[in-house]
């Protein structure tokens, strides 16, 4: 056997009558002792700037903005963040903004007492933020926030006995800046513009327990997550004697009692608690009126024999009052662009057409005779909402969707107002119907018509409005109304693809029947007995 004994030069000959001076290696293609390596470092932002050209481009952004905004180090360095106000944050400043700490309150032990002139917020207000502050159009973008405060916020919490009634469980509190801090997340993450509101009501966001109050909030602990939460309910230290201030003066007291009691819901004034009659009174009057219309119940001073039951396999035993045609309106728009009408949903119900026809439980028998139409914005019609609700404009369920141009809409939604006003009416005749224009928190699709120019009320025999949520809030005695989709499962109205503006209208003036069935049936029963 051959020696394995040979030079590198050896190797380098024969490889090179192998490959027949294809391929040669150099001599000496190591560097030598005295020759300096090159310094080679990694660029940790190099892909960073490749993917953000490779976004630009997508996008039709200018390419060298991108690449500089990438290389941009994620590391706050201590400039005052200013809040959002809607408008998008860079990456710095959200990165900053994420990283917020309030290191005033890390010193804290459990049982410390707060500094003087700290704000608080009491932390039941915190929770109810969404249902009282936050209207219709962005709650569903931000409740999730608030679903999930207690895992992916970091909150000190303090308390303060009630010093009248030690037994009870104290009254928890927050610091008012972490909670602005806390809005500011959410605007920077959403771009809303949730603040504490201004006026009278900011007073209860900015509790100060002062040299006017004898004790100040205690400190329990800092939480960060879900379970640590939890745990610092559970530790709560027990009263104290210096928690009933027995030697508080009767100023100092009122002080701090107005303090804790600042986020109850308190009874009305006489004028407030009037409003809510009032209020209350026109939810009960649209049940009573829609069962008027529906024939359902008599009319107060008609000559007619009242004795008559609904029986829901026959007709209805009365007339159908004031001739009614019932529109439903729903309007779609985009999740980011609250001004961007995506779709409009119209159902219309002629009341002459259910002249004969026994409404069974619910009106169910009554459900075909109310037609649909879904108007798609020719622009927009790639749109979808994603984010917080799943869109589906190309799911409607009852007919063929329209697409119209976003000029022509106003004039296509005048028209079937004007269509209803005159349906049935000889030609010549100048006389009109009484529409009833119904909706499911109707005031946001009355604010999107008077955005697109059409006011409703400029329409002849336009007589009132019917709002569904305002309806079942009165059937079910509950303080607060609930979404179309629980409305229709709590009547039994099986419902598919909702927030499709068109399903959406049909679905709510399929729930305007059920609740006046339903409640019209419940109340003779309740006579009965």
């Amino acid at each position: 056997m051959e020696s394995l004994n040979i030079t590198l030069e050896e190797i380098n000959s024969r490889l090179g009558r192998l490959l027949r001076g294809k391929f040669t290696f150099k001599e000496n293609n190591k560097p030598s002792e005295d020759e300096p390596l090159e310094d080679f470092t990694l660029d940790p932002h190099a892909l960073d700037r490749q993917v953000a050209a490779d976004k630009a481009v997508k996008e039709g952004k200018d390419i060298k903005a991108a690449i500089k905004s990438a290389a941009k180090p994620n590391l706050a360095t201590g400039p005052v963040y200013t809040p959002s106000k809607s408008d998008k944050l860079s990456t710095d400043d959200y990165n900053q903004l994420m990283m917020k700490t309030f290191p005033a309150y890390e010193s804290l032990n459990r049982g410390d007492m707060s500094e003087d002139g700290v704000r608080f917020v009491a932390w039941d207000l915190v929770r109810r933020y969404p249902a009282n502050y936050i209207g219709k159009t962005n709650r569903p973008k931000c409740v999730p926030f608030f679903e999930a405060m207690t895992e992916e916020q970091t909150w000190d919490f303090f308390y303060v006995y009630h010093p009248q009634v030690l037994a009870q469980p104290p009254f928890i509190f927050i610091p008012t800046e972490q909670f602005e801090h806390f809005l500011d997340i959410i605007n920077a993450s959403v771009q809303t513009k949730l603040t504490i509101p201004p006026g009278q009501p900011a007073d209860k966001f900015n509790l100060t327990f002062g040299s006017s109050c004898t004790i100040r909030p205690k400190y329990i602990g800092r939480s960060s997550s879900d379970n640590e939460y939890k745990a610092l309910q559970a530790v709560i230290p027990s009263p104290e004697h210096e928690d009933a201030c027995q030697d508080a003066t009767v100023h100092s007291m009122e002080f701090l009692l107005h303090n804790l009691n600042a986020h109850l819901e308190k009874a009305p004034k006489s004028k407030n608690k009037k409003k809510k009659q009032e209020k209350a009174a026109s939810r009960d009057e649209s049940i009573y009126d829609a069962q008027l219309y529906l024939g359902l119940r008599p009319v107060a001073n008609a000559a007619v024999d009242k004795t008559r039951k609904v029986v829901l396999d026959e007709p209805v035993p009365y007339d159908l009052h004031k001739d009614v045609v019932f529109l439903c309106i729903d309007i779609e728009v985009a999740e980011e662009h609250h001004g961007t009408i995506l779709e409009v949903g119209m159902a219309a119900l002629d009341t002459r057409e259910l002249i004969g026809i026994a409404p069974a439980e619910i009106g169910r028998n009554w459900f075909h005779q109310i037609k649909s139409r879904h108007l798609i914005s020719e622009e927009h019609k790639f749109m979808r909402n994603r984010k917080y609700i799943q869109g589906c404009p190309e799911l409607f369920d009852f007919g063929e969707s329209e697409y119209i141009k976003i000029a022509e809409l106003p004039a296509r939604i005048k028209e079937a107002f004007e269509e209803l006003s005159k349906r049935g009416i000889p030609e010549g005749d100048e006389s009109f119907r009484n529409i009833v224009l119904v909706g499911h928190d109707l005031n946001s699709d009355l604010s999107y018509l008077a955005s697109m120019k059409v006011n409703p009320w400029y329409v002849r025999g336009m007589m009132r409005c019917l709002d569904t949520k305002d309806m079942h809030q009165v059937f079910r005695q509950a303080t607060q109304g609930r979404n179309l989709g629980f409305v229709c499962q709590d009547l039994d109205i099986r419902c598919k693809n909702l927030h499709n503006a068109g399903n959406d209208a049909a679905y709510t003036l399929r729930a305007m029947l059920g609740l006046a069935v339903r409640t019209r049936v419940d109340e003779v029963q309740k006579q009965k007995t």
